[in-house]
């Protein structure tokens, strides 16, 4: 439904130019729920304005439904967006606030009036309808704020960090009421956070990003299994990394050698998630290495213990505690750790170019 075509974006002239996006490509399904994700800075948040024509490409085009509409005002595209602050009008109603957009359509209060009411419903606040909109706490507010952005039923809705402002419990809560709304409703969704939790927990697609370049777009689970290189690794959940040399499909790191096919000869980068690093055990198929525990640390249902190898590289792996109720690790112990060979990833170390 949306092509977005070697987009890119500049800000400045001369030596003071920042090229904000390069060249960015990439293609969003009907109905998809569609998370733009990285830090601060990467580009998410430009490409989001772009998209919504709140500012304008320095290059490549913004393709809808087969029409580029990277010059048409943001009035005449089929798009809403609900931003970081909600910018309702404290003075109106909350059912004043949804009916804003209508009203502004120039829609018959004959139209207007079960729409509010519709959505009002799908976003549970039908209750709510006569209060003020400054009567709301921050969760009740983003809500209307939704409500207002889909009773005009965009083709997209864009949403730039719509739960930052949030407390954790709120914002949790959120996360499922977004990808329910966004099933009931069958919108296309275009969601930025730099929240890796919030991007995995709601998303069909992610696309990752860093410098104005898009690392990898995957599924949440392929990317979190596996990841194009070290930045999207080390972004998106937690990694161990390790320095390894490999020679004929066996890879070699300190003392301990495993077999990995896909290993290519030379100096490498191995990575494996916390939760597959098995203390105490020597399983086959795996690298065996030895060493000493350096710090325990309590999460409730996991411990994380923090670890040294014999070289000083640190590794950290994930105890879950009802599993492992009477396992305990001490400080300065030496411990041996296997590392399956099928939850070694070899990762790139190079980012995406333009």
């Amino acid at each position: 439904m949306l092509d977005i075509r070697g987009l890119s974006k500049r800000f400045g002239y001369g030596k003071g130019e920042v090229t904000a996006l390069h060249e960015v490509s990439f293609q969003i399904a009907e109905r998809e729920f569609f998370t733009l994700l990285g830090p601060s800075g990467c580009g998410k948040t430009t490409l989001l304005r772009l998209i919504a024509g709140f500012t304008g490409p320095s290059g490549g085009s913004i393709v809808l439904d087969g029409k580029d509409i990277a010059a048409m005002p943001p009035n005449r595209r089929p798009v809403n967006t609900v931003f970081q602050s909600y910018a309702l009008f404290p003075h109106m109603t909350v059912g004043q606030n949804v009916a804003f957009a209508l009203e502004a359509q120039g829609r018959p209060k004959s139209e207007i009036d079960p729409a509010i009411d519709e959505m009002l419903t799908l976003v549970q606040l039908l209750h709510l309808k006569h209060r003020k909109s400054s009567e709301l706490s921050g969760g009740q507010q983003q809500r209307v704020a939704l409500a207002r952005a889909l009773v005009a039923r965009p083709r997209i809705l864009l949403l730039d960090e719509p739960l930052s402002a949030l407390d954790m419990k709120l914002r949790k809560d959120m996360q499922i009421e977004l990808k329910r709304l966004q099933r009931e409703t069958g919108l296309t969704f275009i969601f930025v956070t730099h929240d890796q939790e919030e991007a995995l927990t709601m998303s069909d697609r992610i696309a990752v990003m860093s410098g104005g370049r898009v690392q990898q777009i995957a599924t949440p689970r392929e990317l979190y299994d596996r990841p194009a290189n070290r930045f999207v690794a080390g972004f998106i959940g937690e990694s161990n990394f390790l320095s390894a040399m490999a020679s004929g499909g066996v890879v070699e790191v300190g003392d301990g050698k495993v077999h990995l096919a896909d290993a290519p000869d030379g100096a490498l980068t191995l990575m494996i998630r916390p939760e597959h690093v098995v203390l105490s055990a020597k399983a086959p198929d795996a690298l065996q290495l030895e060493a000493t525990v350096n710090q325990l640390v309590f999460f409730g249902t996991d411990t994380h213990v923090h670890l040294l190898l014999n070289d000083g590289t640190k590794i950290v792996a994930r105890v879950q505690n009802a599993l492992h109720a009477g396992q305990s690790f001490h400080e300065g112990e030496r411990i041996f750790l296997s590392l399956p060979s099928n939850a070694l990833r070899v990762v790139n170390e190079a980012e995406a170019e333009a």
